[in-house]
């Protein structure tokens, strides 16, 4: 057995001596040539099932599914695939300010259905604050421990329960009745309402601030249809929330086009406060125009929404909510 191991040993090391060489030099080609050939198939395969080559096989050029693939989760991009089908709006999505890759199979759904012509800016503000889900069932409760930033309107709800701890008074040289509101609200509307009176000489009032859960199902009762929201569904329930109007216009209708009225909308974001309900909500989620009613959000938030011309539910959807 020995003998014949020192024979293999000479064997081999004669095949790999010089003279030898020679042949072992095609040898090494011809393998590394054959391992390439099987590394590249092996790479074709696994591309092939990928979920950029699954993409490009819908009709998108390469660049494009490599950018739809990297920005969609694993998920968002099996449902995208699973559609089979080429749509012209997923590219010019991705570029949307404020788009959100969970809600990507949502735009589309949302825009293949849509019969009015609706600008991608607003199907993807429509669908950011879930006005595409069934309002009943896609309701739930409001997250009331991000405090001053609380959502509440028809998909997020306060229980009969829910008051605020920190209600304050307003004197009545701030409103037409005994109304309360949370303790920040109330210093924040005094410094409005002295602002407002020296560069206006008008003299904002609060019509109406905090309501209980029990009061508000009064006021949906008394209030049309779009003015007023389901127990529940209403922002002074929170005790963020009043309605303003002026001694010098205290009937709500002329305030949106009077002088104290304009200088509020212009600038109660400096103070903390934002318009809740402006014209461009009611222009595309259908909710009716509010020119009196101020949400408190702190400074910080009302300059952002402000600036960025967005409503609260839309900060809230990508801003706070963004997963």
């Amino acid at each position: 057995m020995q003998r014949t191991t020192e024979q293999f040993k000479k064997l081999i090391r004669r095949w790999t001596d010089r003279d030898n060489r020679w042949l072992s030099v095609p040898c090494t080609i011809a393998a590394l040539f054959v391992l390439l050939v099987i590394v590249k198939s092996c790479q074709g395969i696994v591309y092939y099932n990928s979920d950029e080559c699954k993409v490009y096989r819908l009709g998108y050029p390469i660049e494009d599914a490599r950018k739809i693939v990297s920005v969609l989760s694993k998920a968002e991009t099996d449902t995208f695939i699973a559609h089979d089908e080429h749509d012209t709006i997923a590219i010019p999505l991705l570029s949307e300010r404020y788009f959100i890759a969970d809600n990507f199979n949502r735009y589309l759904a949302y825009h293949k259905k849509d019969t009015t012509g609706a600008p991608l800016t607003n199907i993807v503000a429509l669908v950011n604050i879930g006005a595409d889900q069934d309002r009943e069932s896609s309701a739930v409760p409001c997250d009331t421990s991000k405090g001053q930033l609380m959502l509440v309107n028809g998909r997020h709800y306060l229980d009969e329960n829910y008051k605020p701890d920190s209600l304050a008074t307003f004197s009545m040289d701030y409103c037409y009745e005994h109304q309360k509101a949370q303790r920040v609200v109330v210093d924040a509307f005094m410094a409005l309402q002295e602002a407002c009176k020296q560069q206006t000489d008008a003299q904002l009032m609060v019509n109406s601030a905090y309501r209980s859960y029990q009061d508000q199902i009064g006021t949906y009762k008394r209030n049309p249809k779009g003015y007023a929201a389901r127990a529940g569904s209403s922002e002074h329930q929170t005790g963020f929330a009043i309605d303003v109007t002026s001694r010098q216009h205290p009937m709500r209708w002329p305030f949106d086009t009077s002088e104290e009225g304009i200088w509020m909308r212009e600038h109660c974001h400096e103070y903390g406060f934002i318009l809740r309900y402006p014209k461009r909500q009611s222009q595309i989620f259908g909710f009716a125009y509010e020119p009196w009613h101020l949400r408190y959000v702190g400074k910080e938030v009302a300059k952002r929404v402000h600036d960025e011309d967005i409503t609260f539910d839309e900060y809230y959807a990508y801003y706070l909510d963004k997963r």
